[in-house]
């Protein structure tokens, strides 16, 4: 206790000091409480001491008590090195997590933007990958030019089909105001029937809260590889999924596709680079030549293409049938659990991988049904950015603790100033669902969500939130359910940027930039109303 009492007095005294240096220095020595940490000496660190995590366990963690004069957002940063690599950890301000990144060169990193109340404030670092040393945290009042959202108002795809169109408008419209409830599935052995409602995983949703979601998550991962070429159980798994996000569209749903491609080389049937034994070390640059570009000749680069056109043509099934969807290829490339994402290849080769997915199923292939999604595995990923012509939406995969249920605002956050305010942002994957009322106060009003499965394996994501929550959340009108829908013969095409004061015969492409004269593909305006032109 006086040990605690010694810590606040100091922190209060830092307080006083520091304010007009534009930050509060928190030194990692000095934490009020730590364990599984040791001191350690170094003249690089502040007082020649820092703080290190020599482990990985879940109750390896730090805890600092700030005390702030007044409620508000303050900018975060901790000054740290990776021990032996670059690390990821986790940060909890009061209720709200966020991991965050350290590399193994010693520098200042900021965490985010965090909220803090006025009075005593908790913070934590705890072990994700642990393993780091820490100096000090620095909290400082956050600037006032805050990041606004600027979200163009068509697809990125020039070409983009009026069902296309209309899913992103959709989205577009709702952001910042509403939230997309949304399920993965896993599953598919109990599928029957082409009912996506009776689907096991879109079934718990339901039993936990009286209401069904609006998008479901299904899986190209049996869609291609080793396996799929000759097992027909692996064929099956892709037509039962690509029926049921059919049926979705037909209730007025959002059919949203995550790819977990597993090795082109057919020399594993695996998607992570190690699991279970399995090792899989096929590298994207094992397609290339020695400059970084494609090897089109080789047998890898032609398995790749073979790849991406199966999924291409599940996708143009969709489209012939005036079906949209959301699509996510290569998601958490840099955590490097993935092939997509190795340590030793980096980003660049997996952003040229990205830009082939997308030139060869939009350019080539001629799929313009596509809302395409970039989810890196941290909101400091910036190298790893395809372009943002190559995406309409950023997404992040955050598992908080089971009834948990955070907004995760400082992610959100660190998102938007990423994206220069271009972009929807997404929680693409998640454990418990994030309350309403908190992303209404914390500003974090997510696109959508999408639990992960119950139907394999242990973790039950689904039911990491009670039904409780589950039921306030899907009942709050800020949340959109499948009941909610109004089916996609309702749904209008938001106006092109300008339209407000465009005049008669103007016109613009499906992007919304002005033309001199009717277009062959766009948008423009006769008798006073606006006409797509394909």
């Amino acid at each position: 206790m006086k040990r605690t009492l010694f810590i606040l007095a100091l922190v209060a005294c830092n307080a006083l000091l520091s304010y007009a240096q534009g930050g509060t220095k928190l030194e990692a020595e000095d934490a009020t409480e730590y364990n599984k940490c040791e001191i350690v000496s170094n003249s690089k660190y502040s007082g020649g001491k820092a703080l290190a995590m020599k482990s990985n366990d879940a109750d390896a963690q730090v805890t600092f008590t700030y005390v702030a004069d007044k409620a508000g957002k303050y900018v975060l940063s901790i000054a740290a090195d990776g021990i032996g690599g670059d690390k990821n950890n986790y940060c909890k301000v009061n209720s709200s997590r966020i991991e965050f990144s350290v590399k193994q060169e010693y520098a200042e990193y900021e965490i985010g933007s965090i909220i803090l109340e006025a009075g005593e404030n908790k913070i934590v670092i705890s072990a994700f990958w642990g393993w780091i040393n820490m100096d000090y945290l620095l909290i400082a009042p956050e600037a006032d030019a805050a990041v606004t959202f600027d979200i163009p108002s068509a697809p990125v795809d020039a070409q983009a089909t009026e069902a296309a169109q209309k899913l992103y408008a959709f989205l577009y419209d709702n952001f910042g105001k509403k939230t997309v409830s949304g399920v993965m599935t896993g599953n598919m052995d109990n599928v029957n029937s082409d009912d996506v409602t009776a689907h096991e995983d879109v079934q718990a949703v339901y039993a936990a809260s009286g209401k069904l979601p609006a998008l479901v998550g299904f899986d190209f991962l049996n869609a291609t590889g080793k396996q799929a070429d000759t097992q027909q159980w692996f064929k099956d798994y892709t037509r039962k999924a690509v029926d049921l996000a059919k049926d979705l569209y037909k209730r007025g749903g959002i059919p949203a596709f995550t790819w977990h491609w597993q090795d082109p080389s057919r020399e594993t049937a695996a998607f992570y680079c190690d699991h279970d034994g399995v090792i899989c070390d096929f590298k994207i640059t094992d397609a290339m030549n020695a400059d970084g570009s494609w090897n089109t000749e080789s047998e890898i680069y032609k398995y790749i293409l073979k790849d991406i056109d199966t999924v291409a043509d599940y996708f143009l099934e969709l489209q012939e049938e005036d079906m949209a969807c959301i699509f996510r290829p290569l998601h958490e490339a840099s955590g490097g659990w993935f092939w997509w994402g190795r340590k030793e290849t980096g980003a660049e080769p997996c952003v040229k991988l990205f830009q082939l997915i997308y030139d060869e199923m939009v350019n080539v292939k001629d799929v313009h049904n596509v809302i395409w999604v970039w989810s890196p595995a941290t909101v400091d990923d910036a190298d790893w950015n395809p372009g943002e012509t190559y995406y309409d939406v950023m997404g992040i995969d955050i598992y908080n603790s089971p009834y948990d249920y955070s907004s995760n605002y400082v992610a959100f956050d660190k998102m938007k100033t990423l994206t220069g305010g271009k972009k929807i942002l997404a929680l693409t994957e998640n454990g418990p669902i994030p309350d309403i009322d908190s992303q209404v106060t914390e500003v974090a009003m997510w696109s959508w969500w999408m639990p992960w499965y119950n139907s394999w394996g242990d973790a039950k994501h689904i039911s990491q939130t009670s039904n409780d929550e589950w039921t306030k959340v899907m009942s709050d009108e800020r949340v959109i359910t499948l009941e909610d829908m109004p089916g996609w013969g309702a749904t209008a095409i938001s106006a092109p940027r300008g339209a407000a004061v465009v005049a008669e015969g103007d016109a613009y492409d499906l992007q919304g930039r002005k033309l001199h004269a009717a277009p062959q593909r766009g948008i423009y305006i006769r008798n006073g109303k606006k006409m797509v032109v394909r």
